[in-house]
């Protein structure tokens, strides 16, 4: 499994010495010089919506932390390139507004070993500084937790499990997801997992009459690409004695 494309600033060492980078206040207009300012910006990005976009977003924990009005007040430039700084067409990240803290690339070069260059810059009053964050598209897969679930019990103390996909993964049939299924009895300390699964549905057997179960099903990436989704609500029932 892939991991998602989230650094802490510790983990990211560039700094762009002498960039320069546009910042507007109020009617001013100023040069300042824009770098990689330590614990500064967290910034994470998952295809949740693979192949048509990646979702992307961001914190300021230093403005946070140590002046709330400062990160209120702050808006933010998101670009992306697919290739290194000094390669490629740089696009906009779409943001709702200047001041949201999430920004969506609506068009992926698929299974490309380039990786994409997300560039966020943060402007306050104190300045700007940009943070560059790398990944590519597919280590990043990681698909919303399956829909509409239902667990109903059949004869022979078994329970049918049903689920759809999750309705933000665009195109299911062309690339289709796979499952696992976790389910736990009442007083029991440690969850039983079933799959791989490529169904949508599938019968738990030989399990305790008149007991209480949780279940629930996660789905991934049929190619095994990124991450697991989350697991999806909790869903209990109880088998039947025959």
């Amino acid at each position: 499994m892939g991991s998602p494309a989230t650094w802490s600033i510790r983990a990211i060492t560039w700094r762009l010495a002498m960039a320069l980078s546009w910042a507007s206040y109020g009617h001013q207009r100023v040069w300042t010089k824009v770098e990689e300012s330590p614990s500064f910006l967290s910034v994470q990005c998952w295809a949740v919506r693979y192949p048509e976009a990646i979702d992307c977003s961001w914190t300021t924990d230093r403005e946070t932390e140590t002046d709330p009005e400062l990160g209120l007040q702050a808006s933010f430039i998101a670009t992306y390139r697919l290739g290194m700084i000094t390669q490629g067409e740089t696009h906009p990240c779409l943001q709702p507004s200047p001041k949201a803290r999430s920004c969506v690339i609506p068009d992926i070069q698929m299974f490309s070993m380039t990786p994409y260059i997300l560039n966020i810059t943060v402007i306050t009053r104190q300045g700007a500084r940009s943070r560059l964050v790398p990944f590519i598209a597919e280590h990043i897969i990681k698909p919303d937790p399956p829909e509409a679930m239902s667990v109903s019990p059949v004869p022979g103390k078994q329970l049918r499990v049903q689920w759809e996909p999750p309705h933000s993964w665009p195109l299911p049939h062309y690339f289709p997801l796979k499952y696992l299924i976790r389910y736990q009895r009442q007083g029991a300390t440690q969850f039983r997992q079933v799959g791989p699964i490529e169904e949508t549905s599938f019968i738990l057997q030989g399990l305790r009459p008149r007991t209480q179960y949780q279940v629930q099903v996660a789905a991934g990436d049929f190619m095994d690409y990124g991450e697991l989704s989350t697991w999806s609500t909790v869903v209990t029932t109880t088998p039947g004695s025959k």
